[in-house]
């Protein structure tokens, strides 16, 4: 898999995977030399209800990031309380044209920096799913944002329901899907069409 994925991205291009323990793990094993960090995506529906009784819901999936060198990221700045103060610099300490400056005044309106764990929806919650495995349009929005700009390609070479082709057309990328199960990529593709003639209307 390494292999094809990197003789068709762009150099510094990342490579944004889905997955769970104990596949995550073998992935990263799999490209350590290209492994940067994960995201938590913490669901709001749980699964694994009947193994309810042996081991806690499963309320989470990872999302692993890999890339050569330093690849392109985009913060999507949170919403927070602003803030202020002032740090005090020794009495030796001197500004400009050696002014004495002792303090630092350190001001925010009230952004904050993306953490790991991000919570979003699950693909139910944004109406009829038709992939086991399909993700919500909103997170994949925010995936594509935090790593292109607009007019970028995105490859997903394991579509399913092609709701990143749907989410690169709200955030105007380019988007190559492949997709090995025929039914599924017929339904998808229809979806696909759908999505695009409803933004044309």
């Amino acid at each position: 898999m390494w292999k094809e994925i990197r003789r068709v991205r762009k150099e510094n291009a990342p490579t944004v995977l889905f997955g769970s323990e104990p596949f995550s793990s073998l992935l990263r094993c799999g490209n350590l030399e290209e492994f940067k960090y994960d995201w938590v995506w913490e669901k709001s529906k749980a699964s694994n209800f009947l193994l309810a009784k042996k081991q806690p819901l499963k309320a989470h999936e990872l999302i692993s990031v890999f890339g050569k060198g330093r690849t392109p990221y985009y913060p999507i700045m949170e919403e927070g309380e602003p803030y202020g103060n002032r740090t005090k610099r020794g009495s030796n300490w001197t500004g400009i044209n050696n002014v004495p400056n002792p303090t630092f005044r350190n001001e925010n309106k009230g952004t904050r920096y993306p953490r790991s764990v991000i919570y979003f929806k699950t693909a139910e919650s944004e109406g009829k799913t038709i992939h086991v495995n399909q993700k919500p349009i909103a997170l994949l929005q925010y995936l594509i944002r935090t790593y292109t700009k607009e007019g970028d390609t995105v490859l997903d070479f394991a579509s399913g329901s092609m709701s990143t082709a749907i989410a690169c057309i709200y955030t105007h990328r380019k988007c190559i899907c492949i997709e090995k199960d025929e039914t599924h990529f017929s339904q998808g593709e229809k979806r696909v069409r759908n999505e695009y003639q409803y933004l044309r209307l």
